[in-house]
């Protein structure tokens, strides 16, 4: 394909994902987007403080709730009946058929509700506000002193929200905690609009709201209740984990976990039953590799990832599917990258590029059931997939995403996260410890991107993952690899082991680090890599840098043997239009090297690549991390 022609396509693309998605649940009407909210180290706080109530509660039999968690929260149950009345009784409420709070009714609405109550009938299912829900003999939350810190916590976080004219809200005592906690709260504007409007669809309200509309708490006179609308996340509802209970931002590439607190650009839904969630991202670049052997180039990265999840048999069933038009927008053979090896084109081994990725890249079923109280089974099928070897694969880690070009140790370290044949198993040991292994094709795609290559289930992987803290994830994995490689015979094994670091600051500022190990064990011979990147994101700019230190046995066109190279990486994107929608970005990097001087004569002495690159992606979520 032309680069007129790329160009072309590729603006038309960015054009139709830009309009096409949708904004927050319920913003404030009329606003502007803004930056990140500075609320979020006090909401975090009072987020921690109302967990810790609501589960002194549940161990005093204070607490009957029917709703799974609300979004950030560690403990299931409605937040209102805690706020409320130091009690919950909506479990024994809707089995008696007398209703619900308004914020359980809501996550009914959405298949939130907990499984034990049968078949719940939706269209009868009433609602019963919270005033009513309390249970005798309860205190009054103000004796708590979980609750007087969240109450402490909140109060600042909305005055603060309030301050940045993000809070309008429709109820009095206090306003809802469910829009505080997306930064935005616009229901006060919407019912208003609601009440004026002559017809057509209506904005509707948080589910919160509703309840404090029916306890009498409204701020905008009377209002006919029966005509009143909920929202309730239905357009950006908080998505759990497919393998687990925990908030999707952990869950990264194929079964790979990422800290709790990774950011989370995305769009979250609702189709049926099913939960659905939209990650993606594409881009324009133009390459100089430099150098001797350095090539021009403009490619279009790209890649879209659509997930769907619902409770059933007492589990989760999850689909998964990705797809990249790296074989239409990126030729066959890849674009520049000096250094880079793997994989080959029209039959023979790339040379110091990096191959495109298939047109599918991810169709997986995922299926997860807890077993008992602290341990919960999954299985992950896929004929095209990820098996489980490594961190989470270069596109899908907050410490790399934003760099457009692979690292150079790509093939030692996350090289095989597309793979025709996975079928893999695990175990999660309570929150913080996962299991798993599988059986899958260890041969790389062929030259045909657009195919399904032949499934051949010849090789075998490990890995143990460790999530200390919300901050932290730590995982070790080894594989043997059947005849890995189209043009070279022979099997290999491969260790990997990492440390990604995430901290979100109160500011909306964020960090990431990853440092990574791995090593390839042929008949040939021995390499290893070793790579440590970050990237740190202050308000619309990220900086972001990678060092790999990498012992090269795949270099073409130079006497065979293994070559240490060391490449550095510096680069910056100024994210220049910031949408509840999606992102847009331009930005640059800068990469050196150094390596031994029998690499002069094909190489030339100190290469400097750089590239210049748009990034258009899915909006960031926020108030979603752990």
């Amino acid at each position: 394909m032309s680069t007129f022609k790329s160009i072309t396509l590729a603006v038309s693309l960015f054009l139709l994902l830009d309009i096409g998605l949708p904004t927050l649940a319920h913003p404030p009407s009329g606003e502007n987007p803004k930056p990140p909210s500075k609320a979020g180290e006090h909401l975090s706080k009072a987020r921690i403080a109302l967990d810790a109530y609501k589960t002194r509660l549940l161990k005093e039999g204070k607490y009957a709730c029917c709703m799974q968690k609300p979004t950030e929260a560690q403990t299931d149950g409605c937040d209102t009946c805690a706020k409320t009345n130091g009690s919950c009784n909506c479990g024994a409420n809707l089995a008696q058929g007398k209703g619900v709070c308004g914020e359980c009714y809501g996550a009914w609405k959405i298949g939130r509700g907990t499984t034990g109550f049968g078949k719940v009938d939706l269209k009868t299912l009433k609602i019963l506000p919270s005033t009513q829900q309390g249970m005798a003999g309860a205190g009054k939350p103000q004796d708590a002193p979980e609750y007087v810190a969240y109450a402490q916590a909140m109060t600042l976080a909305k005055r603060t929200l309030i301050s940045e004219t993000r809070y309008s809200c429709c109820i009095g005592k206090g306003g809802c905690d469910e829009c505080a906690y997306e930064n935005s709260c616009g229901c006060g504007a919407n019912l208003l609009a609601d009440i004026n409007s002559k017809g057509g669809k209506k904005r509707g309200v948080c589910a919160q709201c509703v309840d404090g509309q029916h306890s009498g708490h409204g701020r905008l006179g009377k209002i006919d209740l029966n005509a009143l609308e909920i929202t309730v996340m239905e357009e950006m509802p908080m998505m759990r984990g497919t393998l687990g209970d925990w908030a999707m931002n952990r869950e990264g590439s194929g079964t790979s976990w990422q800290p709790d607190s990774s950011p989370l650009y995305a769009k979250m839904g609702v189709s049926g039953r099913y939960q659905t969630m939209q990650m993606g991202m594409i881009g324009a670049v133009y390459t100089d590799s430099g150098g001797k052997r350095g090539e021009r180039q403009f490619f279009t990265p790209s890649q879209y990832m659509f997930m769907a999840q619902r409770d059933t048999g007492g589990g989760t069933l999850g689909l998964r599917g990705m797809m990249s038009l790296d074989p239409l927008l990126i030729s066959g053979k890849g674009y520049p990258n000096l250094f880079q090896t793997g994989e080959s084109y029209l039959g023979s081994p790339l040379k110091d590029r990096q191959h495109p990725h298939d047109l599918f890249m991810e169709l997986a079923l995922t299926y997860s059931k807890a077993l008992n109280r602290n341990t919960r089974g999954f299985v992950y099928l896929a004929p095209v997939g990820e098996p489980p070897m490594g961190a989470s694969a270069f596109q899908h880690r907050p410490s790399s995403w934003d760099n457009p070009i692979a690292p150079i140790a790509h093939h030692w370290f996350d090289g095989t996260h597309i793979t025709f044949g996975v079928a893999t198993a695990g175990l999660t040991f309570g929150s913080k410890w996962k299991a798993e292994t599988a059986v899958f094709t260890g041969r790389e795609p062929n030259e045909n991107r657009y195919d399904f290559d032949r499934m051949r289930f010849d090789s075998y992987a490990g890995r143990i993952t460790y999530n200390p803290t919300p901050n932290w994830s730590f995982q070790t994995s080894y594989a043997a690899l059947h005849q890995p490689e189209a043009l070279e015979t022979g099997n290999a094994h491969r260790l990997t082991a990492s440390a990604q670091y995430n901290r979100p600051f109160g500011s909306g500022d964020n960090i990431a680090v990853l440092l990574g190990y791995g090593r390839n064990i042929k008949e040939r011979g021995t390499s290893e890599a070793w790579m440590l990147e970050g990237a740190y994101n202050r308000g619309q700019t990220t900086w972001f840098g990678r060092f790999e230190n990498v012992a090269k046995d795949e270099l073409v066109g130079v006497p065979a043997g293994i070559y240490r190279v060391n490449k550095w990486t510096l680069g910056g994107l100024y994210r220049f239009r910031v949408l509840p929608s999606s992102d847009q970005g331009i930005g640059a990097s800068l990469d050196f090297y150094t390596f031994p001087s029998t690499l002069l004569a094909a190489y030339g002495s100190s290469p400097v690549s750089f590239s210049l690159f748009y990034q258009l992606r899915f909006g960031k979520m926020e108030g979603h991390e752990n």
